[in-house]
């Protein structure tokens, strides 16, 4: 990228040996070159002295430029006509009262121009024998003969701001033989400086010299050494700038051909390839971007161009892509490629090249895309590359499956219809549910947990190219299961016969039943009658229940919709009293128990003083009944009975010995140690 200054005005103005006072002054035209579309070029003045009015007429060339207007200079006062409207001339005529007197060199007027087009123009004075004219303080005609020793030209230039484009073309020799290589210019317009480095491949080509085809000043081209060339040129002061017609031949580079491929390069560091304007100011113009301005070139074997390698790109890509890039290794001997793509696809950029970028069409296709190279002897073997396209997935089905299913419940199978153009499927469950077989199918296995909540399951399809139509949601009921809320707890005592005690649980779960059940030896179901009542539900009612009841535990099974059920700890007791009116026998039995602690077998020796029905339970500190013994119409007397406390886990027991008759009920209570 080179600097370019704007305005770039360059004024040349001469002194002269001072003259006689009734000689007119030295009137010169300024000399401007100019980047931008308007420019002032001034008119000096050399011996100013007692002057009091001038008439003056120029000419240029109307197919560069344009006069716009004509102002006085700083320190001439006066008034000014001027005339302008024939193209190509400016008369002006100026007076004043009195001589005026200025300094060498000073600006008398300055003259306006606008650009019509890129070119250069001499600013020459007019000399008809009175077009240009002088008068001092005395309005006296002053001597300006000879006419050029008084009036002295200047130009005008409007320099295009862009570099020339330079070329190089791509060539082939034979092995061994000499090849020229010319290097052509076009827009090259008023160019007063040049320097170029290319650079080759110095074991394919030796520079041997070159021609200066177009005599462009002080060309000089260094190929000292091996791989790069350096060019020079410039036009000297008082020469004029260089103007080639398009395509002409700058240059001419003389190599020695050995065999093989080499680029012919231009390479810019930002100064080694540089075009200047036109002198004397030689702008540097603008040379960027450089693949623009510089044209690069090769030289290769006459023999075909070899096979073309593999093909890099993609062979999948979404409908409707663009720039997607396609490339192959450079092909020996090739000076262009050809590319060919299937129809729906279009090579936006790189065509002629190793490289290229290409658009797909917004619907799904596929072909293959072949390259090949050539050059001037014919063309190399192709390369191919099958190429598809894949639409964005369509949209998702009505999903199948089920509706209302259970906490817990597993091996529940959803699924929906192939969606087009999907290679996954993304599926939405309610909260608690997992996928245990399918993920990224069409057909998944689901588990719901204990914990799940009622939701919706839905899939949308995907590819690399995206994500469809999320499916129509299918809401999903998840019942719960059967949970304990409440724990049954034990109720108030009641008597015996008369009284009426109550067993509550809460529980959660859809679909709810219940079962009661009572423990003497081993868990049994109840039965609804006079004695228990509310047996299926939730509350359990037993009525006048009997002495012998005393003790019992209860506990509820509670069922639901959905498995399993679950069951209360059956830690509830019914503790049952002795009414009034009962006799009891206040004198208890002589009991004893030996061993006692005991390891395993123990002897319980009693005395009943009446006959009767018999009953021994045995109660860990819970409460809880793990034995009981049962024995009928014993007579009264002394009695043994022997209790294994082997498999009993180590800790401290009640014994309870209860003996029930028609009007009797005899309870009696021993602590048992059990420490083996």
């Amino acid at each position: 990228m080179k600097n370019i200054f704007r305005p770039l005005v360059f004024v040349a103005c001469f002194s002269f040996a001072v003259v006689s006072a009734q000689n007119a002054p030295l009137s010169i035209a300024g000399t401007v070159v100019s980047l931008e579309t308007a420019v002032t070029v001034p008119v000096y003045a050399i011996n100013f002295n007692n002057i009091s009015s001038c008439g003056l007429k120029l000419s240029y060339d109307p197919s560069v430029a344009s006069a716009t207007g004509v102002t006085i200079g700083p320190g001439l006062g006066g008034m000014i006509s001027t005339n302008l409207v024939t193209p190509g001339i400016i008369v002006i005529g100026w007076f004043t009262s009195g001589g005026v007197n200025l300094p060498d060199s000073s600006i008398i007027f300055n003259i306006q121009f606008t650009r019509l087009t890129y070119g250069f123009s001499t600013i020459a004075w007019i000399d008809d024998g009175s077009s240009c004219a002088y008068y001092n303080g005395s309005f006296e005609n002053l001597t300006d003969i000879p006419f050029e020793d008084f009036y002295q030209s200047g130009f005008l230039v409007f320099q295009s701001p862009d570099a020339p484009v330079t070329t190089l073309s791509d060539m082939s020799a034979s092995p061994g033989t000499s090849i020229s290589v010319p290097v052509s210019v076009a827009d090259f317009r008023m160019i007063g400086s040049l320097a170029l480095n290319l650079e080759y491949d110095p074991s394919v080509l030796t520079y041997l010299s070159f021609v200066n085809g177009s005599d462009f000043p002080g060309l000089m081209v260094d190929g000292s050494q091996p791989g790069i060339i350096l060019a020079e040129g410039m036009v000297l002061q008082g020469d004029t700038a260089v103007t080639l017609e398009d395509n002409a031949i700058l240059f001419t580079l003389n190599f020695s051909y050995q065999d093989g491929f080499t680029a012919l390069n231009w390479s810019d560091n930002g100064t080694s390839c540089q075009f200047a304007g036109s002198l004397p100011v030689y702008p540097v113009l603008n040379d960027s971007p450089q693949a623009f301005y510089y044209l690069n070139g090769s030289v290769s074997s006459s023999a075909l161009p070899v096979g073309a390698g593999p093909i890099a790109g993609p062979t999948a890509v979404c409908a409707g892509s663009s720039g997607v890039g396609y490339s192959v290794p450079v092909i020996g001997y090739a000076t262009d490629y050809v590319w060919e793509v299937p129809e729906g696809i279009t090579i936006q950029s790189g065509q002629h090249t190793n490289a290229i970028l290409v658009d797909f069409e917004s619907v799904a296709l596929s072909g293959t895309i072949s390259v090949y190279g050539t050059n001037s002897n014919g063309s190399g073997t192709p390369a191919y590359l099958q190429v598809s396209s894949v639409g964005q997935p369509g949209d998702a089905g009505l999903i199948s499956g089920l509706s209302e299913v259970c906490q817990g419940e597993a091996g529940v199978i959803y699924s929906i219809e192939p969606i087009e153009n999907a290679t996954a499927y993304n599926w939405n469950l309610p909260p608690g549910a997992t996928i245990t077989n399918g993920a990224n199918t069409a057909n998944i296995t689901v588990s719901f947990s204990n914990s799940a909540n009622n939701g919706a399951v839905s899939v949308s399809g995907s590819n690399s190219c995206g994500q469809g139509i999320v499916s129509e949601p299918l809401y999903v009921i998840v019942n719960e299961i059967p949970e304990i809320v409440l724990q049954p707890v034990s109720p108030q005592a009641v008597y015996a016969g008369s009284g009426e005690a109550t067993f509550t649980l809460q529980a959660s779960g859809y679909g709810l039943s219940w079962q009661w059940q009572e423990f003497i030896t081993h868990w049994n179901d109840l039965n609804e009658n006079e004695l228990y009542a509310g047996v299926n539900t939730d509350t359990l009612h037993i009525i006048n229940p009997a002495i012998l009841m005393n003790g019992y535990r209860y506990r509820c099974v509670v069922s639901g919709q959905c498995d399993p059920p679950v069951i209360t700890d059956g830690n509830a007791i019914l503790t049952v009293l002795v009414p009034v009116g009962i006799t009891k026998n206040i004198n208890q039995p002589s009991l004893s128990v030996y061993p006692n602690p005991c390891s395993q077998d123990i002897t319980l020796s009693f005395y009943l003083p009446f006959g009767g029905e018999l009953s021994i339970l045995l109660h860990n500190l819970l409460g809880e009944t793990i034995e009981i013994v049962n024995e009928s119409n014993l007579c009264a007397g002394n009695h043994s009975v022997k209790l294994n406390m082997s498999a009993r886990t180590p800790g401290v027991y009640n014994l309870s010995l209860m003996l029930k008759s028609e009007n009797k009920l005899m309870i009696c209570r021993q602590k048992i140690l059990c420490n083996h």
